[in-house]
């Protein structure tokens, strides 16, 4: 990519740069910090010559007739994981950029990629060819094949092509700073965390950091919080681990961008180192002029007697057995603050275990009344069927007598029936006797008229 740096190939190009970018930013070795720290000193005091300040001799620090930022923090996701620092880490950037100067715009939980597009319309807006412009991002970004991603609040992430749609791409914003042919463009992105998404997401592979390949524009600073395959600590105070150090760094006087970034890098990696991980911010430049965030020069002060000299270097000299003893103590300090922690997480997952148990005892007792209950319905329901079976049997035995008694009386319907018919046989035969004797004495009747003598008739006068 035409005029861009990154610090895996930074020697190999350094013959094409402007002397000042001949420096590694990627190896503690080469950036000193205890020269630093010494050149610091002195100057503060007041002992160094004004040379000691230049980086780069020859190259004349820019004047720039505004200083724009756009600092945005994202931290309350709705459909990822919420990130603790970041609204900490902007605010504080947006409050220690505007005592440098800048003018800025600070914005929170921006929560669709429309917003995000508002910012940047509003932030481009008002850059010129006389601007230095200043991006800051603190929140989830991921990388789809090699692009980069800046992640909304309310984006839901369901497939990939979502993050394509919801998702804001970094080259989008280099892209409409390119026209605005700034002075120099500052890109600070604290956004290198793991997979953030809550649930899978579907045709998508989580991939650690980001993507180096940026599309950037001319006279262009960029820097990520964390190396290719690295994440970025979310800290274990009010910052991230990153951000601290630019908090820590930005402010320096007479400081230029890239010894503040040196700075940075090597304070981050320390940091990540006291708590057992490897943190490498990673750092490309393509800017040939000097540039301090907290202005690049005073006159240089007289040159100091010997006696003054020495005085002072024993003070620096006192000064630094006291930094050295601090900076043990601060060890031993973040050493036990990283017991702490542990111990802490641990209570939390002993916690948490406690509260599943208490959870599940609820559960259990739940179910021990349902239990109960239903137990007590069973029985009430033993009982009715057992009164139900006793009548069932009551009535089967008026069932059974009914059904004796029933056949009893066909018996005995029977019987009078046969009776009947024996009573009808019996009537029939006198009546028939009957009929045969009342012929008989009636033939015998006639008989006996026959046989009898007429009666004589004795008229009567």
């Amino acid at each position: 990519m035409r005029g861009k740096y990154s610090h895996a190939n930074f020697r190999t190009r350094n013959r094409r740069c402007p002397p000042r970018l001949a420096y590694s930013w990627q190896y503690p070795e080469i950036m000193n910090l205890r020269t630093w720290l010494l050149s610091v000193l002195l100057a503060f005091f007041g002992v160094l010559p004004a040379c000691a300040y230049a980086v780069g001799e020859g190259n004349r620090a820019i004047e720039p007739q505004s200083k724009i930022a756009l600092v945005i923090g994202n931290a309350h996701y709705t459909d990822a994981l919420p990130l603790p620092n970041s609204a900490n880490d902007a605010s504080d950037m947006c409050a220690a950029l505007r005592k440098l100067n800048f003018e800025v715009i600070c914005k929170l939980d921006i929560a669709t990629k429309r917003e995000f597009k508002d910012a940047i319309y509003e932030f481009t807006g008002k850059i010129n060819s006389r601007s230095v412009a200043l991006f800051y991002y603190a929140g989830h970004a991921v990388q789809v094949e090699g692009i980069n991603y800046l992640i909304p609040v309310k984006a839901v992430m369901r497939t990939r092509s979502d993050i394509e749609d919801e998702g804001v791409q970094i080259n989008y914003l280099m892209s409409e700073l390119q026209p605005r042919q700034a002075l120099l463009n500052i890109f600070l992105l604290d956004a290198c965390r793991n997979n953030p998404f809550a649930n899978p997401i579907r045709g998508y592979v989580p991939m650690m950091g980001l993507a180096s390949q940026l599309y950037a524009p001319r006279n262009n600073i960029v820097a990520m919080s964390a190396g290719p395959g690295q994440q970025a600590l979310d800290g274990t105070g009010r910052n991230g681990t990153f951000t601290k150090n630019l908090l820590q760094n930005i402010s320096v006087p007479r400081l230029t961008i890239e010894e503040a970034l040196k700075a940075v890098s090597s304070g981050t990696r320390a940091d990540a180192a006291r708590l057992n991980y490897q943190q490498e911010p990673q750092i490309s430049a393509s800017f040939g002029e000097k540039f301090c965030l907290a202005g690049c020069g005073d006159p240089a002060p007289p040159a100091p007697d010997d006696g003054l000299l020495k005085a002072k270097t024993a003070e620096l000299n006192r000064l630094q057995a006291s930094i050295a003893e601090a900076r043990a103590k601060q060890a031993e300090l973040d050493s036990q603050q990283a017991l702490l922690l542990k111990k802490r997480a641990e209570l939390d997952s002993l916690r948490q275990g406690l509260a599943d148990v208490e959870t599940r005892k609820e559960e259990l007792e739940k179910r021990r009344a349902e239990i109960s209950q239903r137990e007590q319905e069973l029985d009430k329901l033993g009982n009715e069927v057992k009164t139900s079976t006793d009548k069932l049997k009551e009535l089967e035995t008026v069932r059974l007598s009914l059904q004796q008694k029933q056949e009893e009386i066909e018996r005995m319907r029977k019987t009078l029936v046969a009776q009947q018919a024996t009573i009808d046989a019996a009537n029939q035969e006198i009546a028939t006797r009957s009929l045969k004797q009342k012929q008989d004495e009636a033939k015998k009747s006639k008989e006996e008229e026959k046989k009898a003598p007429p009666a004589t008739v004795v008229p009567t006068f």
